[in-house]
């Protein structure tokens, strides 16, 4: 078996654990309404009240958004920091709608900062830092790379590099307006799940919580059974060449 074989084959594995998730949450959500299960959580919910009375009275403040932003501008800095954990404390800190503000202030900076980096120093490592991730390997190529659909759906693809992107996005000469306008745009539903999922997480067992959590990995199969068909397509025209 070739390597886009198995990269296809991979990227189909992927989304079957997403859609996988999808069901597993389901399941989670329908026993969740059952009597006994809630008699059961019923109990732990004053303590989880009482944590999120404490938070919007002392967390939502100026110095919280200042932390949130310094967070985002430290994951330029530093690749393996969870962008969703800070996305995610943005939503449990404020109301969903600043929340969503917020983090898209923070990824505008986040992509910014490797998007000039690039611009300035050029790709360095970050071609050969996809190159490892098998959903990557379509839109690395030089020909392509440039391109708004291609930068798109590089935002949508899950585990996909953003710093490894946005540093190379530096290199096309892409405006850098349609860059950010493109970017925000292909992590849009990352942005509002993670808020939800943030501004719902001291009631973790209703459907406000449970259902962001749905979207996510049913949109991230959907984006990873698509990649799969790319790349199934792509090794079929390179046999045929």
């Amino acid at each position: 078996m070739d390597k886009r074989n198995r990269r296809k084959n991979l990227t189909a594995f992927a989304s079957f654990i997403c859609f996988s998730l999808v069901l597993v949450l389901i399941i989670l959500l329908r026993l969740f309404q059952i009597e006994q299960v809630v008699s059961w959580y019923n109990k732990y919910t004053d303590t989880l009240d009482s944590y999120e009375l404490w938070i919007s009275q002392n967390g939502a403040t100026l110095l919280s958004v200042v932390i949130i932003l310094v967070n985002f501008t430290i994951k330029a800095l530093v690749p393996w920091f969870p962008i969703s954990c800070i996305m995610v404390a943005a939503g449990v800190l404020f109301k969903w709608y600043y929340a969503v503000l917020i983090n898209i202030a923070g990824l505008v900076i986040l992509f910014s900062i490797k998007y000039f980096w690039g611009k300035r120093f050029g790709g360095g490592n970050a071609e050969k830092i996809l190159s490892k991730y098998d959903n990557a390997h379509t839109f690395i190529d030089k020909g392509k790379l440039g391109s708004r659909l291609v930068l798109f759906f590089a935002r949508l693809i899950p585990c996909l590099p953003i710093n490894a992107v946005s540093q190379l996005y530096g290199t096309t000469g892409m405006e850098y307006y349609k860059y950010i306008i493109i970017s925000i745009a292909g992590f849009s539903y990352k942005i509002f799940s993670y808020t939800i999922i943030g501004r719902n997480v001291y009631n973790p067992m209703s459907a406000r919580f449970i259902v962001p959590f749905i979207l996510l990995f049913f949109f991230s199969g959907i984006v990873l059974l698509g990649l799969s068909g790319i790349t199934g397509l792509s090794s079929l025209k390179f046999k045929k060449q």
